[in-house]
């Protein structure tokens, strides 16, 4: 028997349906993987059309007026973040944003990035090519060990230990694709301001954050309330932006320590290279986050869209939409965990759990489990690690109909499965 959920704090539901609508996502399939890359909506191709259709009757107009849509996305990023526009600087994915970070923190040699053992492929290269670079070493808090019954204080703790007076960034992920564990980055953000208090500036340890499986989830207010000072995210994600669109975010002080790593093709950046006027510029004009701007020609028509996925977000409420994924992915832990031989990996508690729920079944390879579930036009995702594991990833575009329906075949699969094997 069905069991009985508690009402969805919510939007009405036709809201939601009419959200549904929006997309022409297979409606034959129940799609649980749409954190990793979303389909874009009809009303977001529809502004990805028009900007499209702006540049194809006069491209060298659009070239020449791009900072001016550019700066409308900037702006409905800042108003969603609640920060300043200057300290945002577009991107096309996670990963360059992190690496505009990385690559351009200013180190000096045998500085120290701490970072964990279960980080993403692409943080862990990041923090392994600067190292061979720069003549850096890199510490690892070992959170594989501990993730069974893990704690926000042994996370806190585990990092703490391995600061030294020649740490000068911490680089880990805000939730942690491999576990699905939210890593707790106010407290350690907190401990920091006390390391730091004595530090000169230059030697204080900046928090560096790969945020992508939080952004566009977790309800905070404003983004200067999670006291980082480089926080990346994907907008191709939680988001529902388009395709190939990211964000850096950095602190003042943030941005104070890092140096452009790519050319910039922001109007400050060419402005000054040419001076045709001889202008001498002000301080203000020479924004760190306009000349870390990556450069170059780009799919202008999908940035300048990103501006509708943020006022989407602005429009349903973050803290509806924290609602709806955490009912959705409560609903999927208790499921779950009726299974037998179900080995759940994130936690169950929300402090410490975001969007991810991680599993797996004992003896059984993940992958032949993805592609059974394909069979049945179910798509769940699997981690991209050398210890993988199997993950849902319910989204606000998911029913509870959905998540009791995909549990409820992965018991049928599990089972058939073990009756093969027999």
């Amino acid at each position: 028997m069905k069991e009985a959920y508690n009402l969805l704090p919510k939007i009405n539901e036709k809201f939601w349906k009419k959200f549904r609508e929006d997309f022409i996502l297979d409606r034959n399939f129940i799609h649980l993987s749409l954190a990793i890359q979303v389909s874009h909506s009809i009303k977001l191709n529809k502004e990805i059309d028009k900007y499209r259709s702006m540049i194809d009757k006069n491209p060298d107009l659009m070239r020449k007026e791009r900072h001016i849509h550019t700066g409308e996305t900037i702006a409905a990023a800042a108003k969603y973040l609640k920060t300043s526009k200057d300290l945002i600087a577009l991107t096309e994915s996670s990963t360059m944003a992190m690496a505009i970070a990385l690559n351009g923190f200013i180190f000096k040699k045998d500085d120290e990035i701490i970072t964990t053992d279960s980080e993403h492929y692409s943080l862990e290269k990041l923090c392994e090519y600067n190292a061979k670079r720069q003549n850096l070493k890199i510490k690892k808090f070992e959170l594989s060990s501990l993730i069974k019954g893990i704690t926000k204080e042994q996370i806190i703790d585990g990092i703490l230990k391995n600061i030294t007076e020649k740490t000068k960034l911490i680089a880990i992920s805000w939730v942690n694709s491999k576990y699905g564990l939210k890593m707790p980055i106010k407290e350690i953000a907190k401990k920091l301001k006390k390391i730091n208090f004595s530090r000169n500036e230059m030697d204080k340890i900046l928090l560096c954050v790969d945020g992508v499986h939080g952004f566009g989830v977790e309800a905070f207010d404003s983004i200067h309330d999670l006291d980082v000072d480089f926080f990346a995210a994907g907008c191709h994600k939680w988001l529902f932006g388009p395709r190939g669109t990211a964000i850096l975010w950095a602190s003042e002080r943030g941005w104070k320590r890092i140096e452009p790593t790519i050319p910039s093709f922001e109007k400050i950046a060419w402005d000054v290279f040419l001076s045709w006027e001889k202008k001498k510029f002000k301080e203000e004009e020479l924004l760190k986050s306009k000349f870390c701007t990556p450069g170059g020609f780009k799919n202008f028509e999908y940035i300048w869209a990103l501006k509708h996925a943020f006022e989407m977000h602005e429009k349903i409420g973050k803290i509806n939409i924290y609602n709806k994924i955490k009912y959705l992915t409560d609903i999927c832990k208790k499921e779950l965990k009726k299974i037998k031989n179900l080995e759940l990996i994130t936690p169950i508690n929300s402090e410490l759990s975001s969007g991810f729920i991680c599993f797996n079944f004992i003896g059984i390879d993940p992958s032949s489990i993805v592609k059974k579930m394909y069979d049945y036009n179910v798509i769940i995702g699997q981690s991209p690690y050398k210890d993988t594991c199997l993950r849902i990833t319910p989204s606000i575009y998911n029913t509870e109909e959905e998540i009791i329906a995909a549990c409820a075949l992965l018991k049928k699969i599990i089972q058939e499965i073990r009756n093969e094997k027999r």
